[in-house]
């Protein structure tokens, strides 16, 4: 019953269907599939790597979960408080607006630009509802039933790491979603955790990313911002890659 996470996406469609187009042929149907979450922002299809996750999710046969990454944390919290704008300024949340609606994107930088500074000393609501009402209802379901962990007999996925004791508290979304400070080197738990969020896996002579293995039995497999994407296969440590598609 391997498990297999594949790290961070951020709206790469073209990297995550070559990386499935490997990973899938691999799978049998008492394995699962565990994405780490940072579906969105930066890159230029957001939209279409969530609906390639939602149909996956529908018609796999092997059981597929999704975690929350901090990119999606931060959109929800628009979505719950349009007052609240971290997710707009800070994480390239255009790219992921744009990808669902031109006319949405078009109308949160006139109200950027409209508000200016006053955004940051003001309680100023945007328009994030004409983002989220483009968006498909089983999109948005997909990203309020985010997970913030998955525990396999192998290993523990999370977006961006765990308790450094080995803890493991359902309740702190932060140590999931962001990591503790001194994760991954002061990680000290008995389980081996794989995350992504970090960007510290080490590229290669060859083109390709080799993962951050710790000698905690930690592994780093964000790689996206060096071009492709990565998956790792727990017990036997198997990686998969997708081309180098972005440049």
């Amino acid at each position: 019953m391997p498990t297999v996470a594949i790290g961070d996406i951020h709206g790469h469609l073209d990297c995550l269907e070559d990386l499935l187009s490997k990973v899938l042929l691999e799978i049998h149907s008492d394995d699962t599939l565990v994405f780490l979450g940072d579906y969105i922002d930066r890159g230029p299809d957001t939209r279409g790597c969530v609906e390639r996750i939602v149909c996956l999710k529908a018609e796999a046969a092997c059981k597929v979960v999704t975690l929350m990454g901090n990119h999606e944390q931060w959109m929800l919290r628009s979505l719950q408080d349009p007052t609240r704008h971290s997710w707009l300024v800070g994480m390239e949340a255009l790219d992921t607006i744009r990808s669902y609606s031109p006319l949405a994107a078009n109308a949160m930088e006139q109200a950027l630009a409209d508000a200016g500074a006053r955004l940051f000393t003001k309680e100023i609501a945007l328009p994030y509802d004409s983002f989220f009402n483009a968006m498909p209802p089983a999109h948005l379901k997909f990203f309020q039933q985010l997970e913030l962990f998955h525990r396999s007999p192998d290993v523990l996925c999370v977006h961006a790491g765990a308790d450094l004791d080995g803890n493991l508290d359902p309740l702190a979304a932060d140590t999931f979603i962001w990591g503790p400070p001194g994760f991954p080197e002061g990680y000290a738990g008995k389980e081996a955790v794989v995350y992504g969020h970090w960007h510290n896996a080490i590229p290669q002579e060859d083109g390709t990313v080799r993962p951050c293995i710790g000698p905690n039995r930690t592994y780093g497999i964000d790689s996206i911002d060096d071009g492709v994407l990565t998956a790792m296969r727990f017990p036997d440590g198997r990686v998969f890659q997708s081309k180098r598609l972005l440049h």
